[in-house]
């Protein structure tokens, strides 16, 4: 008994050692993600930050006439850029000598800047933005500059000086837990903005660290460093407009604190409940409740359908004579079941080849005829090659059509082999949707489609083990009918829910049921039940196929087919097929 109980257990501690495993990596995951979002967000507010003075100095360069102005004029338009946006510190034109003509501070006039890069880099046509630099009392500035243009010739500069002291409130917001914090590093892997602000003044150089390297190459990413002595994750997300790069560092400890916690209750609720499932083993495990529940679970099977199961006891009790019956039964019953699926199949098959041979007597005598008439035909000159060979497509046509209905009959004969894979049965629908759109457009009839939702399956996709090519089949086939039943245009809806059925008596099933619903003529009630039938058509030209294959690909699913129609109103045709449950237990 104790070996029993063991042998029970040992999947749920294999199952929980997954789950603490599983559980580790998601949480682990879930910080990792969560600190880069953190970094991507504040690599984005630090862009937006720039970005917003580049504009307006870009658009002021812009301005149009700027170059003609005097200097008063000069003047009152860059303090009007000052004092609008507090972020410029100085704002200055430069003349295409390098002399400063117009300035925000007092003092600055006609001083010499053409051997600066602010005022080289502009001529050139290019704008400009300094290393990171500090005023005197320590305060964070960067220097940009924009070419004043006219007609394509550049005639000047308009440069300013930007404080940066909101970048470190930006980046000194960032926190995570106790430990978590962000600072910037320039394009040189310098320290722009930190916490520390010693390592700001110092320009601490970050160079060495491979992460440095791969922002710099404008990548992002996260990996764990020994800084300061205490081991780090890092996450660094690039800011390439800048050529900076934004840092987010937290303990490793602090990190994984949740992680740890959540493995620890993992591991009680594991050992908890692996002593509750031995004590209720050896309590409920009794010899003879084994054979009973083997004998219930094969009934469970056979009320399922599953007629193949065979209940094994060793017992020779009556519970053992009990089980032999039911094998004996459920045998009987599935050598029954198959006679009758050969007879309707045979039933089928001679319907079908009655009509078969009288269809391929008429081919064959017109093929008969036109040889005739070519013998007699193929020896003489004064008839045209062309005439002749059109004796020939004549044979060739009336040989397809043999060929056609050959091909229909091995249809019937044989069951559609099914090539199932894990398919996303709303994408099957699109695609189908898609391929008849335009044909719906020229008949006038407007597809419309209301899928359910699938956010609770796993990747927001409803899959099922499908064949993709015999779904597609079996759509075309229906949408057809349905064109043909809207002769002068209408409406066709594509529907799907998701609904549970009984498998058996204790279990149940996910199904995704869709409908087909035209506003078509409808099927008379006298029709409608011989409509799956094979070789049943009211159309002139059907091969009366289409929904008798459907309906085989459907059951080959293990789903099901039926149709409701209303005279004057419309059909709609149902199929109901299993899928995967909801979360991804697939």
């Amino acid at each position: 008994m104790i070996t029993y109980v063991g042998l029970g257990t040992l999947p749920l501690l294999i199952v929980s050692l997954i789950l603490i495993s599983l559980t580790r990596n998601t949480v682990q995951s879930y910080i990792y993600e969560r600190n880069l979002e953190i970094a991507r967000r504040a690599a984005n507010e630090i862009y937006l930050f720039i970005k917003e003075p580049l504009t307006i100095l870009h658009s002021a360069a812009l301005t149009r006439d700027i170059t003609d102005m005097d200097r008063f004029t000069q003047s009152n338009l860059i303090n009007k850029i000052k004092d609008e946006e507090p972020i410029f510190r100085t704002v200055f034109v430069l003349n295409d000598s390098g002399r400063v003509t117009a300035t925000t501070r007092f003092g600055e006039e006609m001083q010499d800047l053409s051997g600066e890069p602010l005022f080289t880099r502009a001529m050139k046509d290019s704008s400009y933005f300094s290393e990171v630099y500090f005023t005197p009392s320590r305060f964070p500035l960067l220097t940009v500059s924009e070419p004043i243009k006219k007609y394509n010739q550049v005639l000047g500069v308009l440069a300013a000086e930007i404080d940066l002291k909101t970048i470190w409130a930006v980046v000194d917001s960032v926190t995570i837990g106790k430990t978590g914090f962000a600072f910037l590093l320039s394009a040189e892997s310098q320290v722009i903005a930190h916490r520390n602000k010693e390592k700001v003044f110092e320009q601490e150089d970050y160079s060495l660290y491979e992460f440095s390297r791969e922002l710099k190459s404008g990548k992002e990413g996260i990996t764990a460093y020994t800084i300061d002595r205490e081991e780090n994750i890092l996450v660094y997300v690039p800011i390439p407009q800048l050529g900076w790069g934004i840092v987010v560092q937290q303990s490793l400890d602090e990190a994984f604190t949740l992680a740890h916690q959540m493995q620890v209750r993992l591991w009680i609720f594991t050992t908890i409940t692996v002593l509750v499932a031995l004590v209720l083993g050896i309590l409920g495990v009794r010899r003879f409740t084994r054979p009973l529940l083997q004998l219930v679970q094969g009934v469970r099977e056979y009320g399922s359908g599953n007629l193949q199961h065979k209940i094994q006891m060793k017992n020779q009790d009556e519970l053992g004579e009990l089980a032999q019956e039911f094998n004996s039964m459920a045998r009987s019953l599935l050598s029954n079941q198959r006679k009758l699926q050969k007879m309707e199949r045979l039933e089928a098959l001679s319907r079908f080849s009655a009509l078969v041979s009288h269809e391929i007597r008429n081919p064959l005598n017109s093929m008969n005829i036109n040889m005739q008439i070519l013998k007699r035909l193929i020896h003489r000159k004064e008839i045209s090659p062309e005439k002749k060979i059109k004796y020939l497509e004549v044979i060739s046509s009336e040989i397809s059509r043999i060929n056609e209905l050959v091909t229909n009959f091995l249809t019937i004969a044989r069951p559609p082999e099914l090539n199932l894979i894990r398919t996303d049965i709303h994408q099957v629908l699109e695609d189908i949707i898609m391929i008849q759109a335009a044909r719906a457009a020229s008949l006038r009839v407007a597809l419309k489609q209301e899928f359910a939702p699938a956010k609770e399956f796993k990747n927001g996709a409803v899959t099922g083990m499908f064949d993709y090519n015999q779904l597609k089949q079996v759509f075309h086939n229906i949408i057809i009918n349905a064109f043909e039943a809207m002769e002068e245009g209408g409406i066709l809806w594509i529907k799907t829910a998701i609904i549970r059925k009984e498998k058996s008596d204790k279990e149940q099933g996910y199904y995704i049921k869709i409908e087909f619903r035209d506003t078509g003529a409808g099927i008379p009630k006298e029709i409608l039940k011989d409509v799956f039938e094979f070789y049943h058509t009211t159309k002139r030209a059907g091969s009366g196929l289409g929904l008798a294959i459907a309906k085989q690909i459907v059951e080959g699913h293990k789903g099901v087919v039926y149709i409701e129609s209303t005279p004057k109103v419309g059909t709609s045709v149902f199929i109901e097929l299993p899928i995967d449950e909801p979360g991804g237990n697939v």
